[in-house]
């Protein structure tokens, strides 16, 4: 679940504390948003990972050239 920050306050603070606590049940607003952000996630790890092993290529044909 993706919860927005509002402004820092005790009384958020204390909103947050009881939400945790199962005290308050927030609506599901829209039921896309959570699929899309796991797909965002996944594909950002994908990219990194991709990033990653494409920089340890280089360094080792830069090794193995040396």
């Amino acid at each position: 679940m993706i919860i927005r920050l509002g402004r820092l306050t005790p009384g958020y603070f204390r909103l947050l504390q009881r939400q945790v606590s199962g005290e308050i049940q927030m609506q599901p607003q829209n039921s896309l948003i959570d699929p899309i952000a796991m797909t965002m996630a996944t594909v950002g790890t994908c990219v990194s990972l991709y990033s990653a092993m494409q920089m340890a290529e280089r360094v080792h044909l830069k090794q193995a050239n040396a």
